[in-house]
């Protein structure tokens, strides 16, 4: 057979299937690929052209898809639902897209692939183009039509598809002919518009969509063999293809100069170009039609003259008595007697006797000049057999216009009989399943009504209304539904339906997971048996059960893993379950487990917030917890203490609870400084933030310490903040009493000590000379001890003063050279047995600082050095200039500090490891006041040792010029 023929023409219509098919999943998929990895040629053919966004090529991929699975006969059912699924999808995308435009809603199609990467509008849009919109519109309206093989589906169809062409040729032309009206609406949506591969994509799925109809409408037309169909074939291409080459060339003409051209002059050659191709396909339709009414009236004369020889029916002729007079060969095969043996002989030996009245009177009818069409009855075979035929029945005129005989066709109809009885059995079942489907519907829409509306803990309400369901759908007797968290355990929530309450009452506890309800729960597939009993997992009824015989479970599963368990049941006598109804309960689970498993997750949840609210409740601080929009989510009793609330008056995040926050010095805090916004807006973490808080319980403003945070999802994104507020007045009256208990405690020391002091002078200046050697040395003990105590006691102070940020400074400029030098020469008590060296690099300009207090620094470093230096050796204050400050460096030899002592030195009452009472006198407070002084010229301190070697303390005081010391810190 030449390819001509309908082999030829069906193997061209599912080639161009397929290619239609793989064009457009081709082109979708490589646009999805590019959003995937950020690869822009894999989205716009071209700079400045419009690119393929997430749901353009979603829309592709699904058309595709339908296609493939529409266009192809002996797909199976389940292949066929899924492309009507794809080609329905497609309809409700470019329908949702097409509604965004006109409604300026947000239905969120533009963001159902990536929505991190897709904005609206942004250079990239993530909105198809109202053209690509209607396009799939159409195109998945013309898919649905397939499976429908009718004319009218056939011209929805068609019909879907040339506007589909229409506007694919139409974006094509205008990116050949560089008009961006074409493709796109600049004026209206200047943002996007229909892409390059777009368009080629949607031309392949209409070539395929008119490939899957070879036998209707255009394709048919273009793949006949006739007249038109040739001149279809040879002329097309010119007429598409010529006028936009024309039309480019012009183009390129004008923008070389040869001659101005506009915009119009590429409309007029779309145009053109659309209608010649229109008026084409028409001429060439039309051209068909004629040829096959030419062809046909040939045929049928020679038809009729071979129709009684070559006809697949029974052709018999008669006379006006009911004669036969003539019998083709179907009538042989039909009827089994040859022609010899029933011509001449009465036509009524074809029907049973008991249809002979009805045969009769079928012949009187006759020769009244009526006509039988498509009358159906019964005949007799020559073996006996009843035939179920169709008859049609014609008089035969003479010349003279007499009806002279009669023509009968008779057509075997037992096979479409058996087909019609079978097609009834199949409405049958399809009126079951869609009834079944119906209810499993409703019982799904009940299940999530049910969800829905009740609170997040009635698990069981979920599952009662899936029991009701289920009973009524499979006709059951009884029906429960429960939950066991392990096998053996018992099932909470248990929920029965068809159970007297009485008899619920008389069971008491419900059942556990074992025997044949555990073998439903640990199963994967439903558990059918006829009687319950027979069953070898079956362990017994408890007392008062309701007796049961047939039995149905179906395991719930999400995901793999059982989330609850169904189990319907009849009474003794019942007919048992049969697959349908297997088939529909397990549809019921399969639809209704994922909303068991949300009121199982949403009651874990309202146990966990249940559970974290009264742990936030019980807090002994003040809580408070707001969304991404700031406003309040929840706060505590503690923080409704502080809560002030003002007619009219809200924050900057419209709460009416609003919080009078101050800083520790009583100012007023900023919106944007206080520590909630600063975890919201900034994403900061405050931790122990002082400040003041209102009460207005004590009408008065409460110290408090502020932590903050933001609280984030997932992936990194600010959802809202949390702030905690921890009064600490006790700690605070707990501090002022430890100042006030150490000044009390210097002055109450001082006065003995100055007492001592001074009764130690009188009496030496008393004693004179006269004074023996023992009175002399142990006036200088008491005279020694005293200054011992007075600068402990100063250090206490000075101690209690940097704690309480009250050090009172007097800075003026300081000549470091001179100033060490004459420091170097009043320490030279402290640092006895050691030679102290001062080395000063370089010119060091004046420092800003308290004389005094730097004395205090250098000199308890000095004395430091000395009492922890080894006997002899030197100790060096080195000096030079750094960028903004002086570095002044006290470095001395011994046996050093162990790298694990270091960060303790500078803190309270710290000792030197193997430093005795005897051999580090004072309190532990040298170092320590050291650096509160150093940090309140503006400078700092370090420390560097090695064990057994060198040990250096490093620190800086800012120059006059950079300095800005306040008189008090």
């Amino acid at each position: 057979m030449g390819d001509g023929g309908p082999s030829g023409q069906s193997s061209r219509a599912q080639l161009g299937v397929v290619v239609g098919a793989a064009c457009s999943v081709l082109a979708g998929g490589t646009a999805l690929l590019g959003w995937w990895t950020r690869e822009t040629a894999l989205i716009t053919i071209a700079p400045g052209w419009p690119s393929m966004v997430p749901a353009t090529a979603l829309g592709l991929i699904l058309a595709g898809l339908s296609l493939g699975l529409l266009g192809r006969e002996g797909r199976p059912p389940p292949l066929r639902r899924l492309g009507l699924a794809s080609a329905a999808a497609v309809v409700a995308l470019g329908l949702a897209s097409l509604a965004q435009y006109i409604s300026g809603w947000d239905l969120g199609v533009d963001r159902l692939l990536f929505p991190a990467r897709v904005d609206f509008p942004s250079k990239f849009p993530g909105r198809s183009s109202p053209n690509s919109a209607l396009g799939f519109a159409l195109i998945g309206a013309a898919l649905l039509s397939l499976p429908m093989r009718t004319p009218r589906a056939c011209r929805r169809a068609v019909g879907c598809v040339l506007v589909v062409v229409a506007l694919a040729l139409t974006a094509l032309t205008g990116y050949l002919l560089g008009v961006g009206y074409f493709y796109g609406l600049p004026p209206l949506f200047p943002f996007t518009g229909m892409p390059f591969h777009a368009a080629i994509a949607l031309l392949a799925l209409s070539a395929g969509i008119l490939a899957a109809q070879p036998d209707c409408g255009a394709f048919a037309v273009l793949t006949s063999s006739a007249p038109g169909g040739v001149l279809l074939r040879r002329l097309l291409p010119f007429v598409v293809i010529v006028p936009i080459v024309l039309g480019r060339l012009f183009l390129i003409g004008a923008d070389r100069g040869a001659y101005p051209i506009d915009a119009s002059f590429s409309l007029a050659s779309a145009v053109t170009t659309l209608f010649l191709a229109t008026v084409l396909w028409m001429s060439a339709a039309r051209l068909n039609d004629l040829d096959e009414a030419r062809r046909q009236a040939e045929e049928a004369r020679a038809f009729l003259a071979t129709l009684a020889h070559s006809s697949d029916d029974a052709v018999i002729g008669a006379d006006l008595d009911g004669t036969i007079v003539s019998w083709n060969p179907a009538a042989e095969r039909l009827f089994g007697h040859s022609a010899g043996e029933v011509i001449g002989r009465k036509a009524s030996i074809l029907y049973p006797p008991e249809l002979a009245g009805e045969a009769e009177a079928n012949f009187e009818r006759l020769r009244r000049g009526e006509r039988f069409e498509h009358f159906e009855t019964a005949t007799r075979a020559r073996d006996g057999r009843n035939i179920d035929v169709e008859i049609t029945v014609s008089a035969v005129a003479s010349d003279a216009g007499r009806v002279a005989g009669f023509s009968a066709i008779c057509r075997d109809i037992g096979r479409r009989k058996a087909m019609e009885a079978a097609l009834e059995r199949a409405h049958a079942a399809e009126r079951r399943i869609r009834s079944q489907l119906e209810a499993i519907g409703a019982a799904s829409a009940a299940v999530t009504e049910a969800l829905a509306s009740l609170p997040p803990s009635e698990l069981g309400a979920v599952l009662e209304v899936i029991a009701h369901h289920a009973k009524g759908i499979s006709g059951a007797d009884y029906a429960a539904i429960g939950i066991a968290e392990a096998a053996g355990g018992p099932f909470d929530p248990w929920v029965q339906c068809g159970v007297d309450a009485e008899q619920v009452a008389q069971i008491r506890s419900p059942p556990r997971s074992v025997g044949i309800l555990d073998a439903v729960a640990g199963g994967e597939r439903p558990v059918r048996v006829d009687d319950v009993r027979a069953h070898a997992d079956f362990l017994g009824f408890p007392p008062h059960h309701p007796p049961i015989e047939a039995f149905l479970g179906v395991p719930l599963r999400f995901h793999g893993r059982a989330v609850a368990n169904l189990y319907l049941a009849k009474r003794p006598g019942r007919p048992p379950f049969d697959e349908d109804d297997e088939r529909v309960v397990a549809l019921l689970a399969e639809r209704t487990c994922g909303a068991v498993e949300t009121a199982r997750l949403y009651r874990s949840e309202a146990d966990e917030r249940r559970r974290l609210q009264a742990v936030v409740e019980q807090m002994p601080e003040a809580a408070l917890l707001v969304d991404a929009g700031g406003r309040l989510i929840s706060c505590n009793r503690i923080a409704l203490e502080y809560a002030i609330q003002r007619e009219g008056e809200r924050d900057p995040w419209g709460n009416e609870v609003l919080f009078d926050h101050r800083s520790p010095s009583g100012d007023p805090v900023d919106w944007p400084d206080r520590p909630m916004a600063r975890a919201l807006c900034r994403g900061e973490v405050v931790t122990g933030a002082e400040g003041l808080l209102w009460s207005p319980s004590e009408r008065a403003f409460v110290p408090v310490l502020v932590n903050a945070a933001p609280v984030r999802s997932d992936d990194g994104e600010i959802q809202g903040a949390v702030a905690v507020f921890q009064d600490i007045s006790a700690l605070k009256e707990m501090e002022r009493q430890r100042q006030e208990w150490t000044g009390v405690i210097a002055h109450d020391l001082r006065q003995p000590i100055q007492v001592i002091a001074t009764a130690s002078q009188l009496l030496r200046r008393r004693l004179g000379a006269l004074a023996a050697l023992d009175g002399e040395k142990q006036i200088g003990r008491i005279a020694g001890s005293v200054d011992r105590l007075r600068r402990m006691i100063d250090d206490l102070l000075d101690a209690s003063r940097i704690e309480a940020r009250q050090l009172t400074l007097d800075p003026c400029p300081v000549d470091l050279r001179a100033h060490l030098g004459e420091i170097l020469e009043r320490s030279a008590g402290a640092t006895e047995g050691h030679a102290v060296r001062l080395e000063v690099q370089g010119d060091v300009p004046a420092v800003q600082a308290d004389p005094g207090r730097l004395e205090q620094i250098v000199t308890n470093l000095l004395s430091n050095a000395a009492r922890y230096g080894d006997p002899g050796r030197d100790i060096v204050v080195t000096v030079r200039a750094g960028a903004d400050a002086a570095h002044i460096a006290v470095t001395n030899w011994g046996k050093g500090i162990a790298e694990a002592m270091l960060p303790h030195l500078f803190q309270r009452f710290s000792r030197a490891p193997g430093s005795t009472p005897g051999h580090a006198r004072g309190v532990g407070l040298g170092l320590y006041i050291t650096r509160g002084l150093v940090e309140a010229h503006g400078g700092s301190i370090s420390v560097e040792s090695t064990p057994g070697a060198a040990t250096t303390f490093r620190f800086t005081v800012p120059f006059a010029a950079f300095a800005a010391l306040p008189a008090a810190t």
